[in-house]
This record gives C-alpha cells, structure tokens and sequence, in this order.
C-alpha cells in the first residue's frame, strides 16, 4: 500500500501583522482538513523583535496548532523568504513545491476582496498530496515585509 508523501508547511508569521492576524481563520481551517495527513505545519516567526511571549499569544489568541519557533534555523535565507505571511510546501526532500500566498483575499497592503476566490495553499498542498505536480508553484504573497529586508533592489 503506499503512503502519502510527507510534506511540511512552513509559514513565515509575525504577531504585529495584520494579514497574519486576518489569515488565521484559514490556516486553523488548513490544519483541520490536512490533520489526517502526513503534513506538519510549522509556524516561523523571522523578526529579530518578535519576543516568545508575543509567539504564544497569537498561537492562544487565533488557536492555532502548529508548532511555532523563531528562525533559528535560518529558514528565511534557505527560501529566500521575503513578507510574513508567507507560505512555502517543501516534500520530503525540502524542494520547494509551492512559494506564495495562502489565499487571494488580499490584493495589496490593507486592500482585500470580500471573498477568496483562490485557496492557493490549499490546491498546493492538495496536488503533492495526491503525487500531482503542483499546479500553480507560486504565487505573489502580500503582507508585512520582514524586518530589515530590502525589497527595493533597483540601483540607480
């Protein structure tokens, strides 16, 4: 018989974010549909400022399951990771399988839709567990930039 693939799911989160804080309805939804699965979902808090203490009370304030840690690891530089709330399936191998948002609800900073048309994280997580390709590997995360990051590369 085989089994599902292993796949882990790390999101980039701060507690200060207002996309993090507005997006964890979906991510408990997330764990919920995928918990039978052989998925871990884990929890990443990049900037230096975020304290422990900030870590478990979002955990206790949007209920959240997943582990969370601070980047001790070096997650950020491994993926290149760039915005919190950010979202990347590795396989068991860690190849990227999916970069990007978790739903298209936001369209920009502070501008959102009044309903998600597209479950980006989802549809990902659902290809590699079904052994498919994923069907769109990335997409545009938008939410708050991560601490001392500097997104404008143009030189003049």
């Amino acid at each position: 018989m085989l089994t599902s693939p292993v796949l882990r799911v790390i999101l980039f989160l701060a507690p200060l974010c207002p996309i993090c804080q507005n997006m964890s309805y979906d991510l408990r939804q997330l764990e919920a549909e995928f918990s039978g699965d052989s998925i871990e979902f884990l929890g990443v808090f990049p900037n230096a400022s975020t304290r422990q203490d900030q870590m478990d009370v979002f955990q206790d304030t949007y209920g959240l399951e997943m582990a969370f840690v601070k980047d001790d690891q070096g997650w950020v530089n491994q993926l290149d990771a760039r915005w919190t709330p950010e979202a990347f399936v590795l396989d068991q191998n860690d190849s990227i399988l999916y970069r990007g948002r978790i739903n298209d609800r936001y369209f920009a900073p502070g501008r959102r839709r009044n309903k998600t048309r597209n479950r980006d994280l989802r549809d990902a997580i659902s290809d590699a567990l079904l052994g498919n390709a994923v069907r769109v590997p990335l997409t545009e995360a938008i939410g708050c930039p991560l601490e001392g990051l500097k997104l404008n590369t143009v030189q003049h």
